[in-house]
């Protein structure tokens, strides 16, 4: 592991005990044994080592993506998808939760089109649920379609919210099955008989 990934793992986990606001640079470089110096060559101040974590985590999202779509459609591959998806935001949820840091570099666009993300996102997410259908997992209009990509970015941005609302740290694995079980309540709505199987095959692993 490169210095500079033992900084970003060890910010990123500080930041999600404290929050963001809480964490220095100097206590980075504290909990490291390493000097102030040696922490700015590779980052000038702390808002350098949030945009690389924030960075870090749209990669890795875009692969898990990227994954799901080289696959044939179903939807026990989507709950997987979104279950590495719930993991990825449970991992980074110190970034996002009251960073108003973060907003404000969201909105401005200084170094994310974050409009262009989220529309790549959406239209994501339309495909994925279009494919779905084709593959008769998923019975829909395009009303129906339009309806899931609006209540998955909903949800896919806010559940980490209303997850760590009265404890930072949740138990990962408990909140996580907790949220997918709602999204498979949701999408079992639109499920065909295929679909439903799918699902019930994806719940099981869970158990």
């Amino acid at each position: 592991m490169t210095r500079k990934e033992q900084i970003l793992n060890k910010a990123l986990e500080l930041i999600n005990e404290k929050g963001f606001v809480h964490v220095g640079v100097r206590e980075i470089a504290r909990e490291l044994k390493i000097s102030p110096g040696n922490l700015s060559y590779h980052f000038g101040k702390k808002e350098d080592v949030l945009m690389a974590l924030l960075e870090r985590y749209r990669e890795a999202n875009t692969s898990l993506y990227e994954t799901y779509l080289a696959t044939p459609p179903s939807l026990k591959g989507f709950l997987h998808l979104m279950k590495s998806i719930f993991e990825s935001q449970y991992l980074y949820r110190g970034v996002f939760i009251g960073n108003q840091y973060v907003q404000a570099q969201l909105e401005s666009g200084d170094h994310f089109n974050y409009q262009e993300i989220y529309e790549r996102r959406l239209a994501g997410f339309a495909r994925i649920f279009k494919e779905l259908h084709t593959a008769g997992h998923l019975k829909l209009s395009e009303e129906d379609v339009r309806f899931l990509v609006f209540h998955m970015t909903l949800a896919g941005r806010f559940w980490i919210y209303e997850a760590t609302l009265f404890d930072k740290s949740p138990d990962r694995d408990s909140t996580v099955k907790h949220y997918l079980w709602m999204l498979s309540k949701q999408l079992s709505l639109f499920a065909t008989e295929t679909g439903r199987q799918s699902i019930g095959a994806f719940t099981a692993e869970l158990e």
